[in-house]
């Protein structure tokens, strides 16, 4: 504090004092005086004095530390005395019978960056930099825009502090101003700031307008476009209240407005995206390799259809058609509202994969090429729980500087250890892992063949099982890749049992006791390309899988065979199909049943976190986030609507595209995954060849699976097969609910379907997502149309359930993928033909011939620690029936339908603890006995917790 802030704290409190009579003084009075006294408070000189006192104090005390600013605050005050044509004062529209003013607060922080860096500009000078415009929803008689003069933040107590909070403002307007509806705000600062509202309260008191900024204001350099009605300037930045409104029902003094927001929003279509820049565009995913380097084909178009990204704008290569990748340490651009820094989100867990990649990865890299060894027994895999793994090479030459060593810890700090009690005896030079879920009842679960198949219906994996037809069919040209299948029925049927009586296959079939997950026809085209990929050190061997289920009388899943197929091999016509059976006597160890199950649950691993997880909730959803931004205003009620479920969504998918997904060794997918290279072309494939929009809706998944069948007094209309399917079951009910609230709150707005159809900015958002976000399958048929309430309903739940059916494949993936035996992430050998050295081999030390067949350590430690990261929930996460911002809206009707929303999402949670409490329901349990099937439970604390239901794809 120098001499200007103590002086500044010195009128302050006297002004507080003076017992002025008007009630604009004593209003203001009385709020200086509180926050002074607070900040008073913080410094022990002053502790036990009167203010007044205290300001003396503080004023002496700081003058031998403040002769060197003496003149740079002379100069700030100086700067402060001008009086700017374009800026009116309080005191002089008090002095105008024809005008009013309005008070407010804006909540914003000038603490912007990963650690909440204060800012470098001083207070006056920002103050003075920084102007805000009210706008009127009403045009004057002229029909242009009726604004405020152009005003500034007031200069308060929080002038002094210089972080996050309050801060005062008031516009002067002529009476007939009308309905406030709008602010613009334009900053010739050079430091960014964040706002997060503004709340503005009429002249009289009686009415107060919110305003949900939430947005980032950086300095915008002017173009030649002309200003609006010679009023608005392309600097300026618009804000409307919280009220929605039809386009058809905008006001006229927001029209303009409404129009400008989105085209600002839209952009060219030209330039490299800056990181301040707020412009929403498609690309195609041409940036998941390295140009000249590790070159990764184009996904996107005719060849390789595939949802669009957000488009950056860098330089493309012309030889390879890639994007060239930002600097190092750079992030991705990113609309800036769309980041995440400082005070916006200052626990989201999202910057792990960053900090992993940048980290942790490349220093187990170094210790693994230190001791390049396999696993040598289970307990080994059983230790990184137990005592942990070393971090740090031994060899001196390849032990990490004192910086590399200080960002693992804060790695490790920020995001292995911050939520299991610190870090592990207090030493950084030691991972160890917390145990997982599915080992912590019983430490063998995973070899079980029970809780092998019940995972299907309630692991991290749940919607691809589907009803069998039996014998096994295939899509797959037999003059290629030979007959559908080698299965017959007297594979399966000395496992139909029911009731002590033997069931054909057929009888089986027709009773709805068989099911299947069959991977066969996705994958057999690409067994040679993955098994002969040379692009990295590790062999990889995989087959095209399928399996079938029995489901028992008690309501279990029990596997009865599993056919593991390879394309034709040296002249060989067709494809070769091995069939494998568990053994008869379930006290018995079949080895070759057992790597059957770890080759199923190798691919399983696979495709769930490429396909079911990237693939159907990140990749396909971001098109439509892309498409709100640029298509319905923020004074849409639909955008209003889906607003939480893009929360950190671009964000968290940039980061995917930078580590995760990319070519090797930086994507650790890639280095980490049987398929290698071709992850992101099996993407592609599945993309074109199992996603439908229609068939994202949950019931119709379901009835396209044969997991349910129409019941129109069933939740989500339909009646699961066998109701001990805990995904389903928890799934229905929250998509039933949600539908009711996207129902109702639709009904609030659209009274008849006319409106649906005449609502130009929600027909060009459909039309948009169609034909530019989702493209490359414009043409389906299936694709529903947006022009009744019904359809509206349908699209908009299906959307929201895209963002939420995230949760049970994402937050379940330690709890099962953090055991490298249950979900092998990556096989290295075949399984070994009779009669051959190999089979010898595996006979004789079967243990050792599984972990010479699954993951390195290092790719098992590299997956273990990114499903870690990416299972962890942020404190500030936002769960289904809860918003975190209280201004989100202020139409008591929707405030109302959100409150039954909220309630019967808490209905939901005491349905899914009675559902868990019941000793019945075999498959909710299974190794977790104390938890049960808590993924799809709505609500949750931070961290490790295998529960919780986001709105958003946030990690």
């Amino acid at each position: 504090m120098d001499l200007h802030t103590a002086s500044r704290l010195k009128s302050v409190v006297a002004s507080s004092s003076s017992g002025l009579s008007s009630s604009c003084a004593h209003t203001t009075g009385r709020a200086v005086a509180v926050k002074s006294q607070n900040l008073g408070a913080k410094f022990s000189s002053i502790s036990g004095k009167s203010l007044k006192d205290a300001v003396t104090i503080t004023s002496t005390n700081l003058k031998c530390n403040a002769e060197g600013r003496r003149s740079k605050s002379l100069q700030l005050q100086a700067e402060l005395g001008k009086k700017s044509s374009s800026t009116q004062t309080v005191q002089k529209s008090k002095k105008d019978p024809h005008s009013v003013t309005l008070k407010g607060k804006f909540q914003l922080s000038r603490a912007i960056g990963p650690t909440g860096s204060p800012p470098k500009i001083e207070f006056p000078v920002f103050q003075k930099n920084v102007a805000f415009t009210l706008v009127s929803t009403h045009v004057d008689g002229h029909g242009k825009l009726k604004m405020s003069e152009r005003t500034r933040l007031e200069e308060c107590w929080k002038a002094l502090d210089l972080e996050d909070g309050s801060y005062d403002i008031a516009f002067c307007v002529p009476r007939d101003f009308g309905e406030p509806g709008a602010i613009l705000v334009d900053s010739v600062n050079s430091e960014e700031f964040y706002i997060q509202s503004l709340t503005l309260n009429s002249h009289d008191s009686r009415t107060e307008y919110e305003f949900a900024c939430n947005s980032y204001i950086n300095k915008k350099s002017p173009t030649n476009k002309p200003k609006i009605d010679d009023q608005i300037s392309d600097t300026d930045r618009i804000f409307f209240t919280n009220k929605v409104y039809l386009p058809c029902d905008t006001p006229p003094g927001l029209r303009k407005l409404r129009a400008l927001e989105m085209e600002h929003l839209r952009g060219d279509g030209t330039g490299e995206r800056q990181v301040a820049d707020r412009i929403y565009d498609y690309d195609v995913y041409n940036d998941l390799g390295i140009v000249g380097v590790a070159e990764r084909p184009t996904l996107g178009g005719p060849d390789r259809p595939y949802p669009r990204r957000c488009r950056t704008g860098r330089k493309i290569d012309p030889e390879s058609g890639m994007e060239q990748l930002p600097a190092a340490g750079a992030k991705s651009y990113i609309p800036r509202d769309e980041d995440w820094n400082g005070s916006k989100t200052k626990d989201f867990n999202v910057d792990g994969l960053t900090g992993l990649r940048a980290t942790l990865l490349p220093i187990l890299r170094e210790k693994f090429d230190e001791t390049p060894d396999d696993f040598d027994t289970f307990k080994e895999v059983y230790n990184l729980y137990n005592k942990g793994i070393e971090i740090f090479p031994r060899d001196p030459a390849l032990k990490p500087t004192e910086k590399d060593v200080a960002a693992v810890q804060n790695f490790l700090e920020s995001h292995l250890y911050k939520d299991t009690g610190g870090v592990p005896n207090g030493n950084f030079d030691v991972i160890k892992y917390p145990i997982p879920q599915l080992l912590q009842d019983d430490p063998f679960a995973w070899a079980d063949d029970e809780e092998f198949a019940r995972q299907a219906l309630a692991g991290p994996n749940p919607s691809v099982i589907r009803r069998a037809q039996f014998p096994p069919t295939s899509e797959l040209p037999e003059d290629v890749y030979g007959p559908a299948t080698a299965l017959t029925a007297e594979h399966i049927e000395p496992y139909l049992c029911s009731n002590g009586k033997m069931l054909t296959a057929s009888e089986a079939q027709c009773a709805n006791r068989l099911f299947t997950i069959d991977y066969r026809d996705i994958y057999l085209p690409y067994v040679t390309k993955i098994s002969t990929q040379t692009t990295t050190k590790t062999k990889r061997r995989i087959y095209a899988p399928r399996l079938i289920f029995f489901l028992t009388d008690d309501n279990k899943l029990k596997p009865v065979a599993i056919e593991l197929s390879l394309p034709p091999q040296d002249g060989q016509k067709g494809s070769y199909n091995r069939v494998f059976t568990p053994p008869k006597d379930e006290n018995c160890i079949d080895f070759t049943w057992s790597l059957a199950k770890f080759h199923f649950s190798s691919v399983n691993f696979g495709f769930h976190g490429l396909i079911s997880h990237w693939l159907k909730t990140h990749a396909v959803m971001e098109p439509f986030l892309i498409a709100t931004n640029r298509q319905l205003s923020a004074m849409h009620p639909i955008s209003v609507l889906l607003s939480p479920c893009w929360t950190n969504t671009m964000r968290i998918n940039a980061n995917a595209r930078a580590t995760l997904i990319n070519a090797a060794p930086v994507g650790s997918l890639e280095a980490s995954f049987t398929p290698g290279r071709y992850n992101m072309e099996l993407n592609s494939v599945a993309y074109d060849k199992l996603w439908r929009f229609d068939k994202a809706a949950l019931p119709q998944d379901l009835l396209d699976r044969g997991m349910a069948e129409p019941d129109c007094n069933e939740p989500g209309g339909v009646k699961l097969v066998f109701d001990d399917y805990p995904f389903a079951k928890d799934a229905l009910d929250v998509w039933s609910t949600t539908k009711e609230y996207v129902s109702d709150y639709l009904s609030l707005f659209y009274s008849c379907d006319e409106q649906v159809h005449e609502d130009e900015e929600l027909q060009a958002w459909w039309k948009e997502i169609r034909e530019v976000g989702h493209g490359d399958k414009k043409d389906e048929p299936w694709w529903p149309s947006c022009r009744t309430k019904e359809s509206l309903v349908d699209i908009l739940t299906t959307i929201l359930w895209i963002g939420i059916s995230h949760s049970p494949v994402n937050f379940g993936q330690y709890a099962y993928g953090g055991f490298t035996l249950n979900y092998p992430p990556l096989t290295r050998e075949l399984i070994p033909e009779p009669n051959t050295p190999e089979f010898k081999e595996m006979m004789f030390n079967f243990e050792r011939y599984v972990l010479k067949t699954t993951a390195t350590p290092q790719q098992a430690v590299t997956i273990m620690t990114t499903m870690m990261v990416l299972s962890n929930h942020a404190e500030s996460e936002e769960y289904i029936g809860s918003r975190n911002e209280a201004n989100w809206t202020s139409d008591p009707k929707v405030k109302a339908v959100f409150e039954k929303y909220a309630e019967q999402v808490r209905g939901i949670e005491r349905k899914i603890e009675q559902r868990n409490a019941d000793t019945s329901l075999h498959n909710r349990r299974g190794a977790l006995k104390t938890p049960g099937y808590t993924l799809m439970y709505p609500s949750s604390g931070r961290g490790l917790t295998g529960k919780g239901v986001p709105w958003s794809i946030s990690i």
